[in-house]
């Protein structure tokens, strides 16, 4: 059975169906009210009223069709159109010429971010597809379904040089200075190969999905999100827990996002539980809750109601600021509520609330330029310092599900619900 990947329900509610009504008695005539009668000499002046009715509905309706008609401001300077369904993933190679993006078609497509012409299609999957990304220099493509299977390119010859089938996979990662990939499955166990020769190692499970994963910056560890809430430290080189951050400590619901300070020292994290939480990498020690979205509301006063809303509400991404002389991090909702975080003092900076959900926060280089993905097909920019909004991007019709920002920090890649991938220029951006 295909999965598919959502992120919003989508609620109808059937018509009401009128009943049919028998025709009247010819004995009703006794009950008229010879007040609501229409006389002879009245029908002109009824008949003006409602043609003046009518023209204005129909100026109405005009009016609305040419609102419909109307097309929708493109701020892309290319957009790809050869997917046939919602677009889940995609990366840029790191000169910014080539795009990669998988989705429900259960296809991934490398294409010019010039022209949108088609460089390589990569087939063969049986679900969508989930993770395309290029490795550390480009030479390798690696591209995944949610099924487990696992293929890599080599991108000088378009040869397919590896394949595996890991099982359900839920997320890949590749290393950032090697030809390693990560792979996280529905079992808990994370998959570790070399490319292109394959030589693989497994990392243990302990019967939670491993619902997330990123590598330090180091390069020597990986911290692991589970189901539970509970999150490892992974030493590479001996496949051992270094640092446990367990589910009575920290969060006690999946974990939603996961980052690491460029320190190699500080983690942030988030999960279903409403939670923001600051730990270390070296020990697992909690040193503080940021937010709970969950108390915040219920210690509210808007009642009841409110509390319900915030169960269906939890932070869906989260990212430190790279710039060493702004140390922030980035929270972001699924009620569309930017959280800018003070590290050093563990305050709110800033709290910005844009039109619409999110699914991913990607602050630009070492700059304090933040982009969000909204879940009305905008892409946002804001400034972190400020918390002021800079520049809107429009093209997209439906959810923004992922997307990446150049090397050179000049384009943006964005795919969406509405079976398209487009790319923003964003290097005329100034703070």
């Amino acid at each position: 059975m295909k999965k598919h990947m959502v992120l919003l329900h989508d609620v109808r509610f059937p018509k009401m169906l009128q009943k049919d009504t028998p025709p009247a008695s010819p004995s009703m005539d006794e009950d008229i009210d010879e007040d609501g009668l229409v006389y002879v000499e009245d029908v002109d002046e009824v008949i003006e009223v409602l043609s003046r009715n009518d023209t204005g509905i129909e100026q109405e309706n005009e009016e609305e069709k040419m609102e419909e008609d109307q097309p929708i401001r493109d701020d892309a300077i290319c957009t790809f159109t050869k997917h046939q369904g919602s677009v889940f993933c995609g990366s840029l190679s790191k000169d910014g010429k080539l795009a990669v993006t998988g989705g429900e078609d259960d296809k991934a497509f490398v294409w010019s971010t010039i022209s949108g012409e088609t460089f390589l299609e990569c087939t063969g999957y049986e679900d969508s597809v989930i993770f395309a990304d290029f490795n550390k220099d480009d030479s390798y493509l690696a591209v995944a379904d949610m099924s487990g299977i696992v293929k890599v390119w080599k991108m000088i010859d378009k040869s397919l040089v590896w394949e595996y089938n890991m099982g359900d996979a839920i997320w890949l990662r590749w290393h950032t200075t090697a030809n390693v990939l990560f792979g996280g499955s529905v079992d808990g166990e994370v998959y570790m190969w070399k490319i292109p020769s394959g030589e693989c190692k497994i990392l243990q499970g302990y019967g939670q999905r491993a619902e997330t994963g990123v590598l330090m910056p180091d390069g020597k560890r990986l911290a692991i999100g589970y189901e539970d809430g509970s999150i490892r430290i992974m030493d590479l080189k001996s496949s051992s827990v270094s640092a446990l951050i367990s589910s009575d400590k920290g969060h006690n619901a999946c974990i939603t996002a996961l980052d690491c300070h460029s320190d190699n020292k500080l983690l942030i994290s988030t999960g279903v539980d409403g939670k923001t939480i600051l730990s270390t990498s070296h020990t697992g020690k909690v040193i503080g809750m940021l937010q709970n979205l969950r108390s915040d509301t219920e210690n509210n006063e808007e009642g009841s109601s409110s509390v319900e809303e915030s169960k269906e509400n939890w932070v869906e991404a989260a990212a430190f600021c790279k710039d060493p002389e702004f140390p922030v991090a980035a929270t972001g909702t699924l009620a569309g509520e930017i959280f800018i975080w003070d590290i050093s003092k563990q305050v709110v900076r800033h709290e910005i609330q844009q039109e619409s959900g999110l699914s991913k926060l990607v602050w630009k280089e070492t700059t304090s330029l933040l982009f969000s993905a909204g879940l009305d097909g905008v892409l946002r920019c804001f400034d972190g310092r400020s918390g002021r909004l800079l520049q809107s991007f429009l093209g997209h019709t439906s959810d923004i599900l992922d997307m990446y920002i150049s090397s050179d920090g000049n384009s943006v890649l964005t795919v969406s619900d509405d079976w398209t991938a487009k790319i923003f220029s964003i290097s005329d951006i100034k703070v």
